[in-house]
């Protein structure tokens, strides 16, 4: 924690947190060197009930049926409201590489139309693309 509070937190206008129960993952726990990775948070509109907030779940949980790039996904309701700014859902999706990542994003007409079956109830989305580092090896 004291790393974060050193070189994190002097540069870093707000922080925000959203925690959720990463289930029916079918792969490695930690994701291999050269993976690509879409962090995906989603902030519902006010006065939505459980049946849309279902319907964002299943959407989103059901991306990988959908996009054969996607290696694995997880998405659920943030269970630590307090810190999360109003983000209520998070997913995670995992590729192999970067290319799988830009395949999914060159199918623009299958991803428009998942965007706007949830479009109606997001008040604000944001996403967050990173790859993993190839690992180095040692040298002495």
């Amino acid at each position: 924690m004291s790393v974060v509070k050193e070189c994190v937190l002097p540069i870093c206008n707000d922080i925000m947190a959203v925690d959720w129960v990463a289930d029916e993952l079918n792969g490695p726990i930690v994701p291999r060197p050269g993976s690509a990775m879409r962090v995906t948070f989603l902030k519902l509109k006010e006065g939505l009930g459980e049946r849309d907030k279902g319907d964002v779940l299943g959407t989103i949980g059901g991306m990988k049926e959908l996009f054969g790039s996607i290696d694995q996904i997880t998405v659920g309701e943030n269970f630590s409201p307090a810190r999360a700014k109003g983000f209520s859902i998070a997913s995670l999706a995992i590729f192999k590489g970067l290319d799988e990542l830009d395949a999914l994003n060159s199918n623009e007409e299958a991803v428009k139309m998942q965007k706007d079956k949830v479009r109606g109830f997001l008040e604000s989305v944001i996403v967050v693309d990173y790859v993993i580092p190839p690992s180095q090896s040692a040298t002495l």
